[in-house]
């Protein structure tokens, strides 16, 4: 046979041996290696860089303590490379470091590429949390604070993080249950005391508002702001006498508190003890002299207690210390008035009609202030006493008498420059 007839043969095995050979080649490349092979390697792998992974650590935490971050970033990074199988979790460190040099954008990644390989870690999910929570993310945010407290329940800081976030998606029962595990663990935290008494007082029932408030001044007696809360809590729910008793606790720890006096006075005036009202008043004056609006409260008290000259003294009183004189004319107006119901008794005297005019007089003048909180009720009084000043014909049979002169109006003072409304009114009939 010659040469020619068999070189190709041969050339044809040598192809169809090369094409066998890489296929078993493409073959072996494709095979995936088993779980119990990739350990192994990994093993094999953990085990040639255990000694490296050991001085990369000690150098990145000596490092550290010096603080020369970019030298612990590099070593740190060193550890993340070496620590194939994930025995060390220097994440947080790395954060650290970042955060260190300025730069939030990369700590974030950071905490992201750590969560990957511990997604567990209780400080790495919070530290997300906080971040997320901090830009609006807070349904995220909320999950990350749920993992973080799964590995560390009793973190209070955490169930803080918890509860605000549950505040901020609107979610006042579960912000409620987190204050109330976190003061579970942690029961002196005022401020998680605070917030969650502001959720009680919004959410719940006003009694159980009150209630909470109780206990924190059971268990803090000397707390004056849970006082006050509590006396203002009583305010709202117009609970007098408890209002009266708890404002004297508080000024037996602190006498200067002004708005105790108020509320506890305004508590007095709402049960109808007047005389108390005065005396508190009158110690409100002592802590706060020279209180003008004061003044019109003892002598709105006063002339409900028939002390007409008294009542008129203390407005007098309070337009020299700069009341407003709409009120001052107002309240005037209802003494006068009051006076006339006193005396008039039964049958309505010409002497009657006049202190009505008085007063008829002084709400026209309150109507006509700059006192906006006055001037509707002032005018109401005067289409109210409309009815009860003198008409022409009782003028006519009573020419002359212009101040009245029953005994019970001896309190009135002809020289008082509200009695001349009397002659001005009564004008309007001469002629």
């Amino acid at each position: 046979m010659s040469v020619r007839a068999w070189v190709p043969g041969l050339a044809a095995v040598a192809i169809a041996g090369l094409i066998m050979l890489m296929g078993c080649a493409a073959t072996e490349e494709t095979t995936k290696p088993t779980p119990e092979e990739l350990k192994a390697r990994q093993d094999s792998i953990a085990k040639a860089n255990e000694r490296q992974l050991k001085i990369s650590r000690m150098f990145a935490y000596d490092k550290l303590k010096q603080k020369q971050w970019q030298g612990a970033k590099k070593y740190l990074w060193e550890v993340v490379d070496l620590d194939v199988k994930d025995q060390y979790n220097e994440w947080d460190r790395l954060y650290q470091v970042y955060m260190e040099t300025d730069k939030p954008d990369s700590a974030e990644i950071v905490l992201e590429m750590g969560l990957e390989r511990h997604p567990n870690d209780s400080f790495l999910n919070a530290t997300y949390g906080f971040i997320l929570k901090a830009k609006g993310q807070y349904e995220q945010a909320l999950m990350h604070y749920e993992k973080a407290l799964e590995g560390d329940p009793d973190n209070v800081e955490y169930l803080r993080k918890k509860a605000e976030i549950h505040q901020s998606l609107n979610q006042p029962d579960e912000a409620i249950a987190s204050y109330e595990k976190l003061l579970q663990i942690e029961s002196d935290d005022q401020p998680a005391k605070d917030a969650l008494t502001a959720l009680v007082r919004e959410h719940r029932d006003p009694a159980e508002y009150i209630e909470r408030l109780e206990q924190e001044t059971r268990d803090h007696p000397d707390n004056l702001l849970k006082r006050m809360d509590l006396m203002r809590a009583y305010q709202d729910q117009n609970m007098n006498r408890e209002v009266v008793r708890e404002a004297n606790e508080i000024l037996e720890r602190d006498p200067g508190r002004l708005e105790v006096y108020r509320a506890t006075a305004k508590a007095y005036d709402n049960l109808n003890q007047l005389q108390n009202a005065i005396n508190t008043y009158r110690a409100l004056l002592e802590q706060n002299p020279g209180n003008g609006g004061v003044m019109l409260r003892i002598a709105d008290n006063l002339q409900q207690l028939d002390r007409f000259a008294e009542a008129r003294g203390w407005i007098v009183r309070a337009k020299r210390n700069g009341a407003s004189t709409g009120e001052a004319d107002y309240i005037l107006g209802l003494t006068y008035e009051a006076s006339g119901d006193a005396c008039s008794g039964g049958g309505l005297k010409y002497d009657d009609k006049l202190v009505y005019t008085i007063a008829y007089g002084l709400f026209q003048k309150a109507a006509a202030s700059d006192d906006y909180n006055i001037k509707g009720k002032a005018q109401s009084r005067v289409g109210y006493m409309e009815q009860f000043v003198p008409k022409k014909s009782d003028w006519f049979l009573n020419q002359g008498e212009e101040m009245p002169e029953k005994d019970c109006y001896g309190w009135i003072k002809a020289p008082w420059p509200e009695t001349d409304y009397i002659k001005t009114f009564l004008k309007r009939y001469e002629g």
